[in-house]
Parts: structure tokens; C-alpha cells; sequence
């Protein structure tokens, strides 16, 4: 199915999953602020006590955004792809907000910040964010690419990449080892909800 014949069968369900996509995106924005404000508390985690952190922050910003760059317009080239992807994005979103709500936590002791500056000047709001911790962001964002791609070629890669993200996070320090492990398992769970979403509320 091309977007054209898309459009001419689910012209409004697209057009409510459009509304709640970006009602998701400025929550979000200001679900961020408060966190930042918010004391937490630290974790003891045996893992990232084995080493010291390292400044990865570049390697890193060009494996999530050039993995998000190629997934989109991967995506975009199939209707029922990219609605799904868009889905389960958002509901990822959700599902981090509710985490990081339940989970009031301090970064790790020895983190290096991590420099994006594609988000600093988005929800950010111009400033280094250090508590949107649970779960990793970056790890679940590859790893959605991941689950939702159609192509084992495409889905080997971003499986590679997932690895390389997660690793890099924790290099840094910039995650707790728990907000790395748990973030596939919630994209799955964010996956299996959009399938059924995109079955009912689409017509492929």
C-alpha cells in the first residue's frame, strides 16, 4: 500500500494519532522540567563501579541520530511501517514518563553529561538534562528501530547498534545499568500494544 491509498482509507484515524503525537511530544516537554527539579536518589550500582567513565558523548550522538535519521526514512517508505513506528514511539514516550515518575533517581556519581544538542535545544530547554534516567532513551529508541523493521538485514544492524548505544551509555556513566536492561523489555511491551492498536484504529 503507497500513501496515497493510505490517506483515502484512514484519513482520520491518522489525523487523531497525529493530535496525540504531538500532545505527547509537549508533555513530554515540560514532564522533562520537572523532573530536573525534582532530588532523587542515587543508586549503588555494582556494574558501572568496575570502571571509570569515559567521554563518548560524540560516537554516541552519531550512532543515535544517524540510526534515527536512516529508521524514519526507512519507515516512511511503507504506511503500515511508519504507523507503527510512530505508535510505538509514543507509547514509549508514556511508558518512560510513567517510569521516571514512579522512579525519582539522581544520576550516577561519576557521570559524564552527556552533550546533544539536537535535544538541548528541544525539550531540554537549552540545558544539559541529567535525570531522565529510567529507562535509557537512547538504548530503546535503537532498539525500536530494531523490533519494528520487517527486514532481518536492517534488524541485524540495529540490533548492533543497540549493543553499541547501550554500551555507550553506561561508558559514560550516564545511565544506571537497570535503566539500560529494562528499556528493550519496555519497547517490546510499547510493540505488542501499537500492533493491536494499528489493527484495530487502521485499515492496511
Amino acid at each position: 500500500m503507497n500513501w496515497k491509498i493510505f490517506f483515502k482509507h484512514n484519513k482520520l484515524s491518522f489525523s487523531v494519532l497525529s493530535v496525540f503525537f504531538l500532545i505527547t511530544l509537549t508533555v513530554i516537554y515540560f514532564f522533562l522540567i520537572y523532573v530536573e527539579k525534582r532530588e532523587g536518589v542515587v543508586l549503588n550500582d555494582p556494574f558501572l563501579n568496575l570502571f571509570n567513565s569515559y567521554d563518548v558523548s560524540i560516537p554516541l550522538f552519531i550512532l543515535t541520530y544517524g540510526g534515527t535519521v536512516f529508521g524514519v526514512v526507512n519507515a516512511l517508505k511503507k504506511p503500515s511501517l511508519a504507523i507503527l513506528t510512530a505508535i510505538t514511539y509514543m507509547l514509549v514516550l508514556w511508558l518512560r514518563m510513567i517510569c521516571m515518575y514512579l522512579t525519582p533517581l539522581e544520576p550516577p556519581e561519576h557521570i559524564i553529561p552527556l552533550r546533544d544538542f539536537i535535544l538541548e535545544s528541544t525539550f531540554y530547554s537549552g540545558n544539559v538534562n541529567l535525570k531522565d534516567l529510567f529507562f535509557s532513551g537512547h538504548t530503546a529508541s535503537m532498539f525500536l528501530f530494531y523490533i519494528t523493521n520487517d527486514n532481518k538485514k536492517i534488524k541485524y544492524i540495529y540490533l548492533l547498534v543497540t549493543l553499541l548505544v547501550a554500551s555507550f551509555v553506561l561508558v559514560q556513566h550516564a545511565h544506571y545499568t537497570i535503566d539500560v536492561l529494562v528499556a528493550p523489555v519496555m519497547v517490546w511491551f510499547a510493540y505488542k500494544i501499537a500492533n493491536n492498536l494499528k489493527a484495530v484504529f487502521f485499515k492496511f
